[in-house]
């Protein structure tokens, strides 16, 4: 395989786990060789700590340099175009953190850009690539609690506040972060989304957007999803997920979605009760760089990695018919109405 030259976009707090679950997990893979911010102390801060030889502020000196191979696109949503349409068109493939867009029509002209120049393209949902994720698509898969009929995934937190350009987002508590929790559901239902009613709340003077959501999604076949993302719970933090199969059920309580520590309980119909532990040390980190290794197989394989852009259009679906049904009151939104054609 070779070894790409990565280029990272956005030199802020999460550059320094995406880089340092590169270097953990796909350093036989690759090499980040430059930065880019157009804060030049940011920049600095960042490059010398990790000895980066290349530094750019503008995202178009970084791309026409034919330095990179491969960006780690870290901006907020608001900017994303601003670099993939350029580094598609230089043939550098990308990871796009999470939001993938703005919204779903800016979502499908990315990933039809990027299928024109024939160029890899995935989104930084790396929270399917920690251990206990893992384990649990293995134990659907080899069919132990049966058919997936009900998810139920929430997550309660002390999060009130928030700084940087989050603080002014609009579409803040589902775009930022619940939608890793909807990507898991979906991903884990194996089944398409069919329509979505959501309800959200602005209880925090602090930001712009949502600091609340509950949702249920409804997906083709007829299994459930559920979700409650609650930022003011201020004592008991827990990240809670439920399947309910025809066959059995499976239960993960954490603190919380990004915690080392992970034990799984399954119950199978006329079986134990199994308690198995997929705790591991640095988890976050590990599935960043997870992450980063699934999509540089795929640009070596030739092969669409399981979290490109086109698979993230159903997630991005899902967000933008959220939105629109807590704008609705609640309304039923069918997925049909915010993605009416397949790409």
């Amino acid at each position: 395989m070779n070894k790409y030259r990565i280029g990272i976009v956005g030199c802020g707090g999460i550059a320094r786990a995406h880089i340092e679950g590169y270097r953990t997990v796909a350093k036989d893979l690759c090499e980040v060789v430059a930065g880019c911010d157009p804060n030049k102390k940011s920049l600095d801060d960042f490059c010398n700590k990790y000895d980066i030889p290349h530094r750019f502020t503008s995202t178009q000196e970084l791309i026409e340099s034919e330095e990179v191979d491969v960006i780690s696109l870290l901006t907020p949503p608001a900017v994303r175009g601003e670099v993939i349409f350029p580094a598609i068109e230089y043939g550098i493939h990308l990871l796009v953190e999470k939001p993938f867009a703005e919204n779903m029509a800016d979502a499908v002209s990315f990933v039809e850009a990027a299928g024109r120049a024939s160029t890899t393209l995935a989104v930084n949902q790396q929270l399917r690539f920690m251990k206990d994720s893992l384990a649990v698509r293995e134990i659907i898969a080899a069919g132990e609690i049966g058919e997936v009929r009900f998810i139920a995934h929430d997550h309660f937190q002390n999060r009130t506040r928030t700084s940087g350009w989050r603080k002014d987002e609009a579409r803040l508590e589902i775009s930022i972060f619940s939608i890793h929790v909807l990507d898991r559901i979906r991903w884990l239902c194996g089944r398409p989304p069919e329509s979505v009613t959501a309800a959200t709340r602005y209880w925090s003077d602090q930001v712009r957007g949502e600091t609340f959501t509950a949702l249920t999604i409804q997906f083709v076949g007829g299994a459930v999803g559920t979700m409650v993302s609650n930022w003011h719970s201020l004592t008991i933090p827990e990240c809670r997920l439920r399947i309910d199969g025809t066959a059995g059920s499976l239960l993960s309580q954490k603190q919380a979605i990004t915690a080392n520590d992970a034990t799984l309980t399954v119950h199978r119909l006329g079986g134990e009760i199994e308690r198995r532990d997929y705790s591991q040390e640095n988890a976050f980190v590990i599935a960043m760089g997870e992450s980063m290794k699934r999509l540089l197989i795929g640009i070596d394989t030739n092969s669409a990695p399981p979290h490109s852009g086109r698979d993230n259009l159903q997630t991005m679906a899902i967000v933008d018919a959220a939105y629109l049904s807590a704008s609705r009151g609640g309304e039923r939104v069918e997925i049909a109405e915010v993605w009416p054609a397949t790409v």
